[in-house]
């Protein structure tokens, strides 16, 4: 049974947060970076089910057993992308080589402001894609998060961009609130930004085929589009290793059409098409995967599915 990743408690304190978040504002990166390698090596010695986690996914993408080598690229991804996010909100972009890959029909839908959902993942950086797409190019961009989850290093990482904090949406916040919210951001001809890799407890799922094995995704975000007829993109932010980022956008509907009868075929339609997406770029780049718990219905992928992906260094 796939674990609920709500039950991750934060591992660091607020005096240890506070720190990153001023080391990371006021020193060059190149010397902040020293404070990820013992960080790395603690997780890895004392990460408990989160290395359990990296274990399986990685023996899952890379379909073999991993290495020492595998299970520090993955850590150490993830402390670079978790760095960086505060160089980022901090407006210090300059120091990361972020490439943006748009498409023509992507920038066609941005252009016309008629609101639309932005899906992303826990995979990357996302922070890369809502504070080029909210500061720089001036977009109406809006954050659906839940502020209680990671509520310390949420409230740090808010105080570092006041701009894109104004216009953080609570998850937290359910039913006809959260939905106004909601529909008042998009008509508003806003970009809504919400996860869609994760399942709330007590929120309708749908299982779908990622990696070779059943895995929970959430109806919400088809349910959304559904309801306020708004298209969908798709946002991935691919850490390349060093200072390098690449962003991708897609165009995956311009409308969501969830018909009364069969209506749970469609939704698992779409959650497939996402998952198969979402695939694609984890199969390009591994280490960029921070799920950390056990995301899948079964224990092993069909052997099929179990084909060597290509690795990318992030180094």
């Amino acid at each position: 049974m796939a674990g609920d990743w709500r039950n991750q408690s934060e591992r660091s304190t607020p005096f240890m947060l506070r720190l990153i978040v001023f080391l990371g504002s006021h020193l060059p990166r190149a010397l902040v970076r020293l404070i990820l390698y013992p960080t790395v090596v603690y997780f890895l010695l004392n990460g408990g089910a989160s290395c359990v986690a990296s274990t399986q996914f990685l023996r899952r993408v890379l379909g073999r057993e991993p290495r020492w080598r595998d299970r520090w690229r993955h850590f150490f991804a993830f402390a670079s992308c978790t760095l960086d996010r505060i160089f980022v909100l901090a407006g210090r972009t300059a120091l990361l080589q972020i490439e943006i890959h748009r498409p023509a029909e992507v920038a066609a839908l941005v252009a016309r402001q008629s609101g639309c959902l932005l899906l992303v993942a826990h995979f990357g950086m996302t922070e890369a894609m809502r504070v080029i797409g909210a500061t720089e190019r001036q977009l109406p961009l809006s954050i659906l998060l839940d502020r209680e989850h990671g509520r310390m290093l949420t409230e740090l990482l808010e105080q570092l961009n006041p701009q894109l904090a104004a216009h953080v949406i609570d998850a937290a916040d359910r039913g006809p609130q959260l939905a106004l919210k909601l529909k008042e951001a998009l008509e508003a001809g806003r970009i809504v930004c919400l996860m869609a890799d994760r399942v709330t407890q007590g929120e309708g799922f749908v299982v779908a085929d990622f990696l070779g094995s059943p895995a929970r995704f959430a109806e919400s975000p088809w349910l959304l589009a559904n309801a306020l007829r708004v298209p969908v993109l798709l946002g991935f932010g691919v850490y390349r290793g060093g200072n390098r980022y690449a962003t991708h956008f897609e165009l995956f509907a311009e409308q969501i059409a969830l018909p009364r009868q069969d209506r749970q075929q469609a939704l698992a339609d779409y959650a497939q098409r996402y998952a198969a997406r979402l695939e694609h770029y984890v199969r390009e780049a591994p280490y960029n995967w921070f799920n950390f718990y056990d995301y899948w219905l079964s224990a092993a992928p069909h052997p099929e599915s179990s084909a060597k992906s290509h690795e990318t260094s992030t180094d």
